[in-house]
């Protein structure tokens, strides 16, 4: 599968804010970016590919219960 340029732009701001809220001090802006990192796999998850991500952000997504959204469910 390869990505549209909007596919990158989707995935590049969910595996961004993935890498950075485990680092997030404030509470109030780490729940803003958790339900912006919702908002967004909600929205556009299904379109991308789960083997594009790294690490780090499939971690996040994991904890947050987000990673089954990542990509196709239906082959």
């Amino acid at each position: 599968m390869t990505e549209t340029q909007e596919q990158w732009y989707h995935r590049q701001a969910v595996e961004q804010l993935a890498q950075h809220i485990p680092f997030e001090r404030d509470s109030a802006s780490k729940a803003e970016q958790i339900e912006m990192l919702r908002g967004l796999v909600i929205r556009h998850g299904r379109d991308m590919d789960p083997d594009l991500f790294g690490f780090e952000a499939r971690n996040e997504l994991i904890r947050l219960g987000l990673w089954n959204r990542i990509g196709s469910t239906h082959g």
